[in-house]
């Protein structure tokens, strides 16, 4: 999977799909544990690509 990852502030087209936190499904209990542990949201957003 090797989708490029926008900006919000950037318009989305089919060659650039905005990618957020949202679309990973994990709980916000999942999110916050990461968060405790370092992760930003662009972290947590290039662990859910891999």
């Amino acid at each position: 999977m090797n989708e490029m990852i926008t900006p919000s502030h950037e318009q989305q087209n089919d060659d650039y799909p905005q990618i957020v936190i949202a679309d990973t499904d994990w709980t916000e209990e999942e999110r916050t544990a990461m968060r405790e542990n370092g992760y930003d949201d662009m972290d947590m957003l290039r662990a859910w690509l891999d």
